[in-house]
């Protein structure tokens, strides 16, 4: 996701003074948002709550994950050549709501006039709250697909930390970009920060997926997105709390 840059600062407005003083010159400075000020921060936390849906998703509906498309298709091939028509449609179903959220990222990136991350923030809290209440009706494939469409809406529309993004839900590219990294260290071209965040988003990643292993085992499906949920909406307060 591409940062905008911040509006210039208001000018400076003069505060009434008593009959005979001067008035004083007090600079009002915003305080720039969340997700501009510590992008990294923010897009490990994005990477955190991706691991733990993907986790969560893995151990309630037979090993299809929401986010890691590279595990779904492998899946859907091994479905293909036993030709078990139920799996294959259940996969297909998961990836494409994946592809459409990534369609539908981009298109809110190249047209939304609102700021993109709290609306981001929103649509997948909202998503995740729907999922919620379908799968309290009925467990299956199709109270899924909201959430594969919130993660593949998330894998646009992520940060971007210097010149490293953070915030996707598969790690497989960060890697080869962390080992790449690791190799330039020592070049004209190192990145150790960069280095340093794409390590960081792969422990937030890790770290995610036990946290849904955890809690899969003592909350259940539902409540596990209901804290998804939770959670990202407690990241759009505290981004718009600084705008």
């Amino acid at each position: 996701m591409t940062l905008l840059a911040h509006p210039p600062s208001p000018p400076i407005e003069p505060i009434p003074a008593p009959p005979g003083r001067p008035a004083a010159q007090v600079p009002f400075a915003p305080t720039a948002p969340l997700d501009m000020e510590h992008p990294a921060v923010f897009g490990m936390l994005l990477t955190a709550v991706a691991g733990f849906l993907d986790v969560v998703a893995y151990l309630t509906f037979s090993h299809l994950y929401v986010s890691f498309m590279s595990g779904n298709s492998i899946h859907l091939g091994m479905s293909v050549a036993t030709l078990r028509m139920s799996d294959i449609l259940a996969i297909s179903s998961v990836v494409i709501a994946f592809v459409l959220g990534a369609s539908a990222g981009t298109l809110l990136q190249d047209h939304a006039r609102e700021p993109l991350l709290p609306l981001t923030l929103a649509i997948e809290a909202g998503l995740l709250l729907l999922a919620a209440a379908a799968s309290s009706v009925t467990l299956s494939t199709i109270s899924l697909l909201p959430v594969a469409i919130a993660m593949g809406l998330q894998n646009v529309l992520h940060q971007v930390s210097g010149t490293t993004s953070v915030g996707k839900g598969f790690v497989s590219g960060a890697l080869v970009r962390l080992g790449q990294s690791i190799a330039r260290l020592r070049s004209p071209a190192a990145d150790s920060a960069g280095t340093a965040t794409l390590f960081a988003g792969w422990i937030a990643f890790v770290a995610g997926a036990a946290g849904g292993a955890l809690a899969i085992a003592r909350l259940g499906f539902v409540p596990c997105l209901l804290l998804a949920a939770s959670a990202l909406i407690a990241l759009l307060i505290a981004d718009l709390s600084r705008r």
